[in-house]
């Protein structure tokens, strides 16, 4: 990957805030939209959402922990649709007990992405699930893309 795509890259996983999630019900794709926080650590590059039990995206993590988000750069008229940059992330979901050891890093992490939701962790039906992503798929323009493993999408976000 060139530098300009490299920085792509970095942008969307630390700086886009709300990510499409795609989870199956029942057999059927769904698609849902969540806040995220991106965690990096040696073990994974790592996707943390905040979500209730309640949530149908939920349920469907717990039923088929396969997930796929999708996150993308603002419209932007001069571009063709084809042409907007996007990240496609495959991974596997986790709910966090609150004794797992990973489970106070990705509180952290997601509250200081979204410090308003602090309240949200005092509510019984809400928890945070870690998703591991296995694959990443990045699009940074129209016949540009490129599908980085696990190991260079860390490599990727953790370079200086």
């Amino acid at each position: 990957m060139n530098p300009e795509s490299t920085r792509l890259l970095r942008r969307l996983m630390w700086d886009t805030r709300v990510a499409a999630l795609g989870t199956l019900q029942g057999g059927d794709p769904a698609v849902s939209m969540v806040p995220f926080a991106t965690r990096v650590t040696p073990e994974g590059a790592l996707i943390v959402v905040h979500v209730s039990s309640l949530a149908a995206h939920t349920q469907n993590m717990a039923a088929h922990p396969r997930v796929s988000l999708l996150l993308m750069v603002p419209d932007d008229p001069a571009l063709m649709p084809q042409a907007l940059p996007r990240l496609t992330l495959q991974g596997q979901a986790q709910t966090l007990r609150t004794n797992d050891p990973d489970h106070a890093p990705a509180q952290a992490r997601y509250l200081a992405r979204f410090p308003d939701a602090a309240d949200l962790f005092g509510f019984a039906d809400f928890q945070l699930v870690q998703i591991t992503i296995t694959e990443a798929r990045l699009v940074a323009g129209f016949a540009r893309a490129h599908t980085l493993p696990p190991d260079e999408l860390i490599r990727l976000l953790t370079a200086n």
